[in-house]
């Protein structure tokens, strides 16, 4: 007890009495040892180093126990480096136990100990999710454009795979939403939400079909586009508020969850933690979560969609292999009002196709690669087509086709 009484009354950095003028040498090995494991982190290893220097025997021994360095230099950075946390958490399902032991010493018996019991419980499942516009800004459209995509971004914030269900829908009068999204002139029309199925961040009519997320990670996040269609009545600088509403579901079955309500049980219980969104009826703690986003007419909106049309390969069917030949399209529409200048269509090509020189279509009439008179070139150093269509306005529509090999 001579130590925890000298411990306790030291004070800043200076040693313990017990540890001054002390060295691991001759027959105060054990006492500095102990001292030195218990206290080099505390008095900095300066404090330790100056004991051994203070011993007639310090060219004799090593100056500081390998140990007690790495105490130090973990507990260091234990202080230094911010722990990082999750929104995840610990896993849903984990089971945690521990146990407690008491140890004891009389002056007529040997030290014994005791054990309790262990004490063990399931983490339960928090449902949390979240969904926000990702830009910020009204997507600008034109009056009568088709397709018009506004982006959203679903994050799942429990601590369990989720899926979720997708619903679009138009926003009720004026939404009390932060500005842009706060005025509501005209209804767009045919709302739909999609996934973004391959992750790329670009809707793809042909690829993003799905109108749910099946599987989301804890902590993962996707994109989703809402498709609509902009009549063809709207004025300029008219505005359509629309909200995404993600509703967590069981991943793959999508099936609905139910709150575990009452006090906790022994299973895995189900809590619903996430924040009240802005769409109408969207409450907190209610497995849901929604955001606003809005199209502006902007006078002239321009509408671009790519896809493959057609595929031949080298047996003669319809397989994406090697050496088979694509047909790619592109579809140009223009629409609402004003003109829109200087259109240039780019289409960067990857590298693991190639394209086949003398393909490009533009409106049906075929075009050269070279820089000529014509408004189509094929830029064979950085594998780019290029189509101009100089000044044009709405409505209008191109339809671009050219062919790929594939490496």
């Amino acid at each position: 007890m001579q130590f925890d009484r000298e411990q306790q009354t030291h004070t800043g950095n200076s040693l313990p009495k017990a540890f001054q003028g002390r060295c691991c040498c001759a027959t105060n090995r054990k006492t500095i040892e102990l001292l030195s494991n218990r206290h080099a982190t505390r008095f900095g290893l300066n404090g330790v180093k100056r004991a051994h220097k203070n011993c007639p025997m310090t060219s004799s021994h090593p100056k500081l126990n390998f140990r007690t360095r790495l105490i130090g230099w973990c507990v260091g950075l234990l202080l230094l480096i911010p722990q990082m946390s999750w929104a995840a958490g610990t896993a849903a399902g984990t089971l945690i136990s521990n146990s407690a032991t008491l140890s004891y010493a009389t002056s007529t018996f040997l030290p014994a100990t005791a054990t309790s019991n262990v004490a063990s419980f399931l983490v339960d499942q928090k449902i949390n999710l979240l969904v926000v516009e990702v830009t910020g800004s009204a997507t600008f459209v034109g009056a009568g454009q088709t397709r018009a995509v506004t982006t959203f971004l679903v994050t799942n914030l429990g601590n369990a795979q989720q899926g979720f269900n997708l619903t679009a829908a138009l926003a009720l009068a004026n939404p009390a939403g932060a500005p842009p999204f706060s005025t509501n002139d005209f209804s767009a029309t045919g709302l739909v939400a999609y996934a973004d199925t391959n992750n790329n961040g670009i809707y793809d009519p042909l690829i993003d079909i799905a109108t749910s997320i099946t599987t989301l990670a804890a902590d993962a996040s996707q994109k989703v586009f809402v498709v609509s269609d902009i009549p063809t009545t709207v004025l300029s600088n008219q505005q359509s508020v629309v909200s995404l509403t993600a509703t967590a579901t069981a991943p793959a079955t999508m099936t609905a969850l139910v709150a575990t309500l009452g006090p906790d049980t022994a299973a895995v219980d189900f809590v619903f933690a996430d924040a009240a969104g802005v769409a109408s009826g969207d409450i907190a703690r209610d497995a849901k979560h929604s955001a606003y986003a809005a199209y502006l007419n902007s006078g002239a909106g321009l509408t671009l969609i790519k896809s493959v049309v057609n595929v031949l390969d080298p047996m003669g069917s319809a397989t994406l292999m090697p050496s088979a030949v694509m047909t790619y399209q592109i579809v140009a529409t223009l629409a609402g009002t004003g003109t829109a200048n200087n259109i240039v269509i780019t289409d960067p090509l990857p590298a693991n196709i190639t394209y086949l020189p003398g393909s490009i279509i533009v409106d049906n009439i075929a075009k050269t690669d070279a820089a000529d008179a014509d408004n189509a070139q094929f830029i064979t150093a950085s594998q780019t087509l290029v189509i101009s269509l100089g000044n044009v306005a709405p409505p209008a529509n191109f339809v671009i086709t050219f062919r790929a090999t594939i490496n």
